[in-house]
């Protein structure tokens, strides 16, 4: 049997090769977008910054400017990697080894907004102050680019990116709570039901699948590779349900209020619990009470 299983090995190794002799992408393409996203996320960042933050707002400027950036990459990538499944259904045919310039430079695209998001954090002193959204992007960072590196396992990228549709929501919901939303105003409510839908959809689904994928070609990547994608699946797959369920609870089912003790107060302490994007999103605490 452990013969057999070296053959197998070495004979997935043997099609790895061979795939990315004839790969149709250069890797230095997928560097020079990465920069150019960057600039472009930086350049997002100064627009809403000299915009200013509505009157309504009562929390700090950065938190303001960083979610409106969020936001925007959410809104890019998830309409980009929706496309991807309709344009080319055969990436999920494979998705270790299919690769075309389209997927290619959307992931370039996302790895440059996290490189970019990081150095945001790092020059407003944020680091160590948030750092679950640290270590999330140092982790995904990391391995996307090994991936935009090695051409290879793009279409999974594009898999795991499903979650940025979810994030437009999840921003949004946030943002509205920003900007003093009441929570029985009809609009707040449709972002909330999107929301959750698309968490079932776009997260839950993804996430889940992905964890599936990985027991069927484990032996076409390295071991160091599969234990670090393992243990990133078993957070994420634990941490989803819950963040799930609290939205389920604070939007839905909870307590109802009069129309002056349902408008969101800011100024209370904060939790931090997890999303998509930046992997953790900031909800109120008199909103949030399981948090």
């Amino acid at each position: 049997m452990e013969v057999k299983h070296e053959n197998i090995s070495a004979n997935f190794a043997m099609e790895a090769e061979k795939v990315l002799t004839a790969s149709p992408v250069d890797f230095w393409h997928g560097h020079y977008v990465m920069l150019l996203s960057m600039l472009f996320f930086h350049g997002v960042n100064s627009v809403v910054c000299r915009m200013g933050k509505p009157k309504s707002v009562k929390e700090d400027s950065w938190k303001w400017t960083n979610l409106v950036v969020s936001w925007v990459h959410a809104l890019i990538v998830g309409v980009w990697d929706l496309s991807c499944f309709i344009l080319y259904p055969e990436l999920t045919d494979d998705l270790l080894y299919h690769i075309n310039y389209f997927t290619y430079c959307m992931v370039a695209v996302s790895t440059g907004y996290f490189m970019y998001d990081f150095l945001d954090m790092l020059m407003n002193n944020k680091l160590l102050k948030l750092w679950e959204v640290t270590l999330h992007h140092l982790a995904v960072t990391s391995i996307f680019y090994f991936n935009i590196y090695k051409q290879a396992y793009i279409a999974f990228n594009c898999v795991a990116l499903l979650a940025e549709v979810n994030s437009f929501f999840l921003h949004s919901r946030k943002l509205l709570q920003m900007l003093q939303y009441q929570f029985q105003d009809s609009f707040y409510k449709i972002v909330c039901v999107m929301n959750l839908l698309t968490f079932f959809v776009f997260r839950g689904i993804s996430l889940v699948s992905i964890s599936l994928s990985m027991m069927f070609w484990r032996d076409r990547v390295t071991k160091v590779y599969y234990y670090s994608l393992f243990s990133s699946m078993f957070f994420m797959n634990v941490m989803n349900p819950i963040l799930f369920w609290r939205l389920l609870k604070n939007d839905f089912l909870r307590p109802s209020k009069s129309k002056s003790e349902s408008k969101l107060a800011y100024g209370e302490k904060e939790t931090v619990v997890m999303n998509g994007n930046n992997n953790v999103e900031h909800v109120n605490d008199k909103h949030l009470k399981s948090n």
